[in-house]
């Protein structure tokens, strides 16, 4: 049977027992759940531009939001809106929002494929990729970003934000195996992480 059609972003695999902090944000775009995110020089998080094929650098993948003192954020969105909030800016301080990051270097997460161009094999395991939004940058109802591994860019050099480690060992809802194709699941690590001491510097 197809692999199920559920973009998601990336989502981290061994979650809950994973490193994860808390940074603060500054305005910007919505963060949804499995967004990448990356550390600025002001000292707050916000959204990377996933589709750049040059080297993206990031802090880690949002898992999860809060407000003062750490507790949940003071809305019912499942996602942080940025519209509703008012979360610090660099000139201010006095903000209270914040973005639960997975930020181990080496933790890995899982994506699914989209289906635009040539579908990827085992054979691309090594490769590395940009990532795409499906419509919108993410889904307000769920929560998760619209994210998946953009296949047409995945390339044998250090572009993309992400490098492409195996086909997901996943089960679909139907409880067929995971298989490459449309819709595949893959497991990747962030390929330009901020936490890689001397490799990638922060961003201005």
């Amino acid at each position: 049977m197809a692999n199920d059609d559920f973009p998601r972003g990336l989502v981290p695999l061994r979650y809950p027992n994973i490193p994860v902090n808390a940074y603060r944000v500054s305005t910007g775009a919505d963060i949804f759940l499995g967004m990448p995110v990356s550390l600025a020089a002001d000292g707050y998080v916000g959204v990377v531009n996933v589709a750049s094929a040059g080297a993206v650098v990031t802090i880690g993948v949002a898992v999860g939001f809060a407000g003062t003192l750490k507790r949940s954020i003071a809305t019912s969105d499942p996602y942080l809106d940025v519209s509703d909030l008012t979360p610090p800016t660099p000139s201010s301080d006095t903000g209270d929002r914040y973005v639960m990051v997975a930020d181990d270097p080496n933790q890995e997460f899982f994506i699914q494929e989209d289906t635009g161009g040539t579908a990827l094999a085992n054979a691309d395991a090594g490769l590395a990729a940009a990532l795409l939004f499906r419509a919108t940058s993410g889904n307000t109802d769920t929560g998760w970003a619209n994210l998946e591994v953009d296949r047409s860019t995945a390339v044998a050099s250090n572009s993309g934000i992400c490098v492409l480690l195996r086909l997901h060992d996943d089960i679909q809802r139907d409880g067929t195996e995971n298989t490459a194709g449309n819709f595949a699941k893959w497991v990747v690590r962030l390929a330009h992480h901020q936490k890689r001491a001397g490799v990638n510097p922060i961003p201005a």
